[in-house]
């Protein structure tokens, strides 16, 4: 890339590249432009494309309702720190128009 590219590409991406600055933004950019070559070289066309690297996937359930114990929703209504019946107490935080 040369400097006047930069300054194009910084132009676009509305980034303020200080004079001094200039000379380090190229030598990285640089950098990177060459890292890109080096990973565009290995032939990959034959290779399948893939998601993931691993053959991992996600198992899937039915959600099921399931009675909660009522010692377990007292522990959880007593943890509130106001309740209303079994329900938790909030403050309104929507005003209806």
């Amino acid at each position: 890339m040369t400097e006047k590219e930069l300054e194009a590409t910084a132009f676009l991406a509305r980034i303020h590249i200080e004079e001094g600055q200039k000379e380090a933004y190229l030598r990285d950019v640089n950098r990177m432009m060459e890292y890109i070559e080096i990973l565009q070289k290995p032939d990959v066309s034959s290779l399948k494309p893939t998601t993931h690297v691993t053959n991992l996937r996600n198992v899937w359930r039915d959600d099921e309702v399931k009675a909660c114990q009522q010692e377990t929703i007292e522990t959880m209504l007593d943890a509130a720190p106001e309740r209303e019946g079994e329900f938790y107490k909030i403050k309104k935080v929507i005003e209806a128009q």
